[in-house]
């Protein structure tokens, strides 16, 4: 136990380098998917279907009595995007997030447009990018480093450095 929590700790500045990768990952993927999907994941809420289907903008919604819902996992601005994008890193409702951005409209002259089922496939090469490069090669990164060092102090130890002093380890050298 006392090796895996010198392990964590000697490791800690190697992290913030990770880390800072990570956050500059996270800021680039952010930012293309802003321009990408900015106001295109809300969508109107009605309980009459065949309302719905006459439902194309977000005034459409409003003047049938809908309410015009903005879900928290979101496009709209860069640190919103960061944080959707740090949920999804953790693959837990990434297929959601992909499914509105397929589902996304883009807005007609400024105008909040309703989603279309299956509106296009192209958002899915963004998102399968992300999830392969942020996923799997991000967050393997931070365990890349602790096992680096886990092994670093776990060779140490083998050897005897972590308790014997230099005239104790030259005299098991001898």
């Amino acid at each position: 136990m006392k090796l895996i929590v010198n392990a964590l700790l000697s490791s800690l500045p190697s992290m913030t380098n990770v880390t800072i990768v990570c956050l500059l990952f996270l800021l680039i993927f952010a930012i293309l998917g802003v321009g990408f999907f900015k106001g295109t994941f809300a969508y109107c809420s009605i309980e009459d279907p065949e309302i719905l289907v006459n439902v194309i903008t977000k005034s459409d919604c409003l003047r049938f009595d809908g309410e015009w819902i903005e879900p928290n996992e979101t496009f709209d601005n860069t640190i919103v995007a960061t944080r959707t994008l740090f949920e999804m890193m953790s693959t837990e409702g990434w297929i959601d997030v992909m499914n509105s951005g397929i589902d996304s409209v883009a807005p007609v002259n400024g105008e909040m447009m309703q989603p279309k089922e299956n509106n296009s496939s192209m958002p899915i090469i963004y998102f399968v990018i992300f999830m392969i490069f942020g996923s799997q090669f991000i967050l393997n990164l931070f365990v890349g480093v602790i096992m680096d060092n886990f092994n670093k102090i776990k060779e140490k130890e083998e050897l005897g450095s972590l308790f014997v002093t230099e005239d104790q380890r030259a005299w098991i050298d001898a």
